[in-house]
């Protein structure tokens, strides 16, 4: 997976983890997440956690893929993550993993997304798309 990044300075990406899906070759489905702490320890938490999540990604049904991504400097992170259809990205959300960890941090973190449908995975149209997401400010700062 390679392109030019289209992210400033200060946004560290994490490789390409690819899913069970990763030879898709029909439409996707994209969704970013941008996760605003309010201290450096809970940020620290949340990127640990990611980092867990990520390890499950070889068996998530559906998931073509994930980056994960931070800005340290600003408590923010998230994910690109690209599945096979929008509704395998919903069993996800609705995997009781995610939704532990999800109430768990509930009030304590905002969080925003942006997802879309796409006729096929492209590199670049994705990462254009997810840089203009990530690249604004957190609508929950200030």
């Amino acid at each position: 997976m390679t392109a030019a990044l289209p992210f400033s300075e200060g946004t560290v990406l994490m490789p390409w983890k690819p899913g069970p899906a990763a030879d898709s070759a029909g439409s996707v489905f994209v969704s970013v997440t941008d996760f605003l702490a309010k201290s450096e320890p809970d940020v620290q938490q949340i990127y640990q956690l990611g980092l867990e999540l990520g390890e499950t990604w070889p068996v998530l049904q559906g998931a073509v893929g994930v980056w994960l991504w931070g800005r340290p400097a600003q408590l923010r992170g998230g994910s690109i993550s690209v599945w096979d259809s929008e509704h395998d990205m919903r069993r996800f959300v609705r995997w009781p993993v995610h939704t532990r960890i999800m109430r768990t941090w509930h009030g304590k973190v905002r969080v925003a997304a942006d997802s879309w449908q796409a006729e096929r995975f492209d590199i670049e149209s994705v990462w254009a798309r997810a840089g203009k997401t990530i690249e604004r400010p957190h609508p929950g700062a200030g």
